[in-house]
């Protein structure tokens, strides 16, 4: 891999990089960057170019600011070391591993707690896309919220990454809704949500292409959900 250590914008030249090489990486080193919080997002998202950004001598101040940036972007990106710092506050939110960032999580609580709604209610999604009449019959029997909203469409990006699914040791069900829009609709930038569900870090995901194989039968399927949820328990969290 090509690694180019960069600032944002990127220049010319730097790009034409990318162009010849596609396994170039560009490293945003965000303290010399003229593009900062929301601005830098929507400039990675259009770009659409493969990289990261490092914090390396920012201050806590910064970086906190970028990560609330990051909570209410409605502009899909991929970068690293804002989704594992996400996933991290998204486990002390959600008391699976210690509370760090305790005033962070109480300023940002709200956007937090509807990031965990959409990614708890995502175990409706998994029974969802298995098109069984009785897994439908019951994701209906859930609120139905049509919210189309972009604010925090990245929980969307984040469900590549294994330890996200820690997040499923703890699920409150009552407040679990079939997200009629999200689950339905073409809205991550022009993708549905079967395109982020669907990948093979997803033990859940895994339980559903097991149905469709006919390796595991519809009837067997909350047995075989709560056993994954059991061994989800067992991993250490990060």
């Amino acid at each position: 891999m090509n690694i180019v250590e960069t600032t944002a914008p990127i220049s010319i030249e730097q790009l034409k990089k990318y162009f010849v090489d596609k396994n170039t990486f560009y490293n945003i080193n965000y303290k010399e960057s003229n593009l900062k919080g929301s601005k830098l997002l929507t400039y990675i998202s259009n770009l659409d170019i493969p990289c990261d950004i490092n914090f390396a001598e920012c201050s806590y101040e910064e970086f906190y600011n970028m990560l609330e940036d990051y909570l209410q972007s409605t502009m899909i990106v991929n970068v690293n070391s804002l989704e594992q710092a996400i996933i991290n506050i998204l486990l002390q939110t959600k008391d699976i591993i210690k509370k760090q960032d305790i005033e962070f999580i109480q300023k940002n609580e709200k956007i937090l707690n509807s990031w965990i709604e959409k990614l708890d209610s995502l175990t409706l999604y998994n029974m969802f896309i298995v098109s069984d009449p009785v897994f439908n019959q019951y994701v209906n029997t859930f609120p139905c919220d049509d919210d189309t909203s972009l604010s925090g469409i990245n929980f969307v990006s984040i469900l590549k990454h294994t330890d996200t699914y820690t997040l499923y040791q703890n699920i409150d069900e009552s407040k679990l809704k079939y997200f009629k829009s999200y689950f339905n609709e073409y809205m991550f930038k022009g993708k549905s949500l079967y395109n982020f569900w669907a990948n093979e870090n997803n033990p859940l995901f895994l339980l559903t292409y097991g149905i469709a194989e006919g390796n595991i039968l519809g009837k067997n399927y909350i047995l075989a959900l709560n056993e994954t949820l059991k061994e989800i328990e067992n991993v250490t969290s990060i």
